[in-house]
């Protein structure tokens, strides 16, 4: 799915005009949203943006998660949806939740997206949303053989991850296309992960190592534990739809896409959603070998049309 607003971004980078080399940095902040049992989607995405849209989300967010009848510590959207933990005290039973709960806990959840979505900036501060989804049914499926598991690893994790994040890089090329002064780069800013922390690093230095057109984007990786970086709550929110709406859309679940997606839709913040089946995952296997990291650089040469359709 791609829509309209990197397409003002690369207008206004075509306008400028500078006698130097102009060089900044767009914050890209990333979460996970899985399916559990190895089924559905291992979706990783979240949003990009320039600081002054980040200081305004991270204001209006401490703002929500203040307010007394919200009253949060953190917002986690899985959890708003089962009214589970902190948003437990909004339903009596969070196994039967009622059609009041629902609606009460549908509103928070609205709330939080329109914080991210409903920002009032000149065109050119704006933050976008992207993301990429791993079919784990496919997955979990191909790594029975062990040969194709010491390539792709024991979970979706790192392949998902180095994914968005070319993805990401591909944006900023996309982006400044004719612009011959600017170069932007993408600074990710992950979520903490207790399993793979100790690894991550090393695995991005790989990734920018082995992909070298992309890493002409790609700028700086830190972790942060999302409880305390609302930026990170709103990339969790964003990746969760994203998670939901490529059910629909790969034809794994039944139904509509929620209000909570089209809102991020309609205000034309959603970027790009993709997403990598069988086909996609055998072709890495088919080219790599055992330890490598991922090559993903012909990524960087591909021109997208909308592959995902609602």
């Amino acid at each position: 799915m791609t829509n309209a607003p990197f397409e003002e971004l690369a207008q206004l980078i075509r306008l400028r005009r500078y006698r130097e080399s102009v060089y900044a940095m767009i914050g890209a902040y990333l979460d996970e949203s899985f399916d559990m049992k190895k089924s559905g989607i291992f979706a990783v995405g979240g949003i990009m943006a320039r600081g002054v849209p980040i200081f305004e989300l991270d204001r209006r967010w401490h703002k929500l998660l203040r307010r007394p009848d919200i009253d949060v510590e953190y917002f986690k959207a899985s959890q708003c949806a089962a009214g589970a933990k902190q948003f437990a005290k909004f339903v009596a039973d969070p196994k039967s939740i009622t059609t009041a709960e629902r609606d009460r806990l549908d509103s928070i959840h609205m709330e939080f997206l329109q914080a991210i979505t409903l920002m009032p900036f000149h065109k050119s501060s704006y933050i976008v949303a992207a993301g990429v989804g791993v079919v784990q049914d496919d997955f979990y499926d191909i790594i029975k053989d062990d040969y194709a598991k010491q390539i792709l690893g024991n979970s979706p994790f790192f392949l998902a991850y180095h994914l968005c994040m070319i993805q990401c890089a591909w944006t900023m090329k996309e982006a400044h296309e004719g612009a011959k002064h600017i170069h932007d780069s993408v600074a990710f800013i992950c979520d903490e992960c207790e399993e793979h922390e100790e690894e991550a690093h090393e695995a991005y230095r790989q990734l920018k190592a082995t992909n070298p057109k992309a890493a002409e984007y790609l700028g700086s990786y830190s972790t942060l534990d999302e409880k305390e970086c609302n930026p990170l709550q709103a990339a969790d929110a964003v990746i969760y739809e994203i998670r939901k709406a490529l059910h629909l859309a790969l034809k794994q679940r039944e139904g509509t896409l929620r209000d909570h997606f089209r809102i991020m839709s309609d205000t034309h913040m959603m970027f790009s959603i993709q997403h990598a089946n069988r086909k996609n995952l055998e072709h890495i296997v088919a080219t790599h070998r055992p330890g490598e990291p991922f090559n993903l650089d012909a990524i960087m040469d591909d021109h997208y049309n909308e592959n995902i359709k609602f």
